[in-house]
């Protein structure tokens, strides 16, 4: 029996849903770029995206090709996962200096910057060393800086066009957390703290992130609890805390970001989340606890923050069987439903340690491989509902098939869970839905005419 169905009440204006259907397999080969190694497996690739999707990546070789040594490489994909052999020398630049874990950034102007811990590379899109920045392309003009004992100093950041760097000065037997700053062209900026550089109250055991806030004032947290602020210049910045330090946020966390609010998200070494609020306080309407949201361990090693939403990436490990994770938390450090979580199916693909998140689609890198997964973004709203029409009906309830009547095309009908996530994606009448669990659906509903409706459906 054929009856026309009952428009969805949404109780919100518009309830928004994402998640990885799939892999891209129009990207590389089915979704996955093997990045080539050689014999290096401890290799720690960085990638970064230009506004074209092309990606860029860097990693360490040590193969007959490099004469049995380990050395580093730059290369270059195309939005299709393909090496663009026009990038470099046949799509890879050498480079100067062996890198054991790069960090890089892509500049505004389209140029690359890399840190190797003792220089500063910086190179054209093209692949050629930027002979305007440094000596040819190099700068040396930072002292001899390491990573700390838990390996967040010994990386650079972006303020204004200038760079930032920061790690453990090894020139002394205090292994001070230090930080300098590099003029556009790769000189020291003398105008920068003390000519140049800051001294901070981190130090080799006592590890420290580092960021730019909203303002261009520098932030360092330290593992013994002690947040630092400094102006643009490198100067305390005296209006925070106690001469622009702050003694009582946390002292355990394993991964750190700054958002778009200045808040520092931060994980421990068990998955925990939380966030600081630009005064340093703990924010107690955020928590993410692992144990209460998801049924196995993990570890995260990623988060990115996009369109509002927390992006948490890392590795599921059970019984040692260890795979790409990925799930999305909302401004409150809660799991987002229409999103949940995606382990990978694939055994080659388990330490995820670096992700970029677009609107449409995550690419992820790790263990070698560079993977990029399509991410389904919907939303119904109270706009859908005002271009419905009573042009299409539906067999309801419905059985072991969709069977719909329709005066006009279909695009396509697209049904989901009442979370809001994606189950089926159908265009005919008639087509099998017996995969679908007895229950209540919504089906979106797309003409060709770029029209759109929503309506309610219940299976048997």
């Amino acid at each position: 029996m054929t009856k026309n169905l009952f428009l969805v009440l949404l109780l919100a204006v518009q309830t928004a849903f994402a998640q990885i259907t799939s892999k891209d397999h129009n990207f590389a080969s089915n979704g996955i770029y093997p990045i080539p190694t050689g014999n290096n497996t401890n290799s720690s690739p960085r990638i970064v995206q230009d506004s074209d999707g092309n990606i860029y990546f860097t990693y360490n070789r040590n193969n007959s090709s490099t004469g049995g040594v380990e050395k580093s490489f730059l290369s270059k994909l195309n939005v299709n996962g393909i090496l663009d052999t026009s990038f470099g020398t046949n799509g890879e630049l050498a480079l100067p200096y062996f890198i054991t874990d790069s960090q890089m950034k892509r500049q505004s102007d389209g140029k690359l910057l890399i840190y190797t811990g003792s220089v500063i590379l910086r190179i054209l899109p093209t692949g050629q060393f930027d002979t305007t920045f440094g000596t040819n392309g190099v700068s040396s003009a930072i002292p001899a800086m390491s990573s700390d004992s838990a390996g967040y100093s010994g990386e650079f950041i972006l303020q204004n066009g200038k760079i930032i760097v920061h790690g453990v000065d090894t020139s002394s037997s205090t292994f001070q957390h230090l930080i300098c700053r590099l003029n556009t062209n790769g000189s020291l900026d003398t105008t920068f703290g003390n000519n140049g550089s800051l001294f901070t109250q981190g130090s080799w055991s006592n590890a420290t992130s580092t960021f730019v806030d909203n303002q261009s004032n520098i932030v360092c947290t330290h593992l013994n609890g002690i947040m630092e602020k400094f102006n643009p210049n490198g100067q305390p910045l005296t209006s925070f805390g106690n001469n622009g330090v702050f003694q009582g946020m946390s002292n355990n966390y394993a991964k750190a970001i700054m958002d778009s609010n200045n808040n520092i998200v931060y994980t421990n070494s068990t998955g925990w989340i939380n966030r600081i609020k630009p005064d340093g306080t703990f924010d107690s309407s955020f928590n993410f606890n692992p144990n209460t949201s998801i049924p196995f361990p993990i570890w995260i090693l990623s988060i990115v923050e996009k369109n509002g939403y927390y992006y948490i990436g890392g590795a599921k490990e059970v019984n040692n069987d260890i795979r790409f994770f990925i799930s999305r938390l909302n401004q409150n450090g809660i799991m987002d439903s229409g999103f949940n979580y995606y382990v990978e199916t694939q055994p080659t693909l388990n330490y995820l340690s670096d992700m970029i998140v677009n609107d449409n689609n995550i690419i992820a890198d790790g263990n070698g491989y560079i993977v990029k997964y399509l991410q389904n973004n919907s939303t119904l709203s109270a706009t859908d509902i005002r271009k419905g029409n009573d042009n299409i009906s539906f067999e309801n309830p419905v059985q072991q098939n969709l069977v719909f009547k329709s005066e006009e095309k279909i695009n396509k009908i697209e049904i989901y869970s009442p979370e809001g996530k994606i189950l089926k994606t159908i265009k005919d009448s008639g087509l099998p839905v017996s995969d679908l669990p007895k229950g209540i659906y919504i089906a979106k509903v797309s003409f060709e005419n770029g029209r759109s409706t929503i309506r309610k459906l219940m299976k048997n």
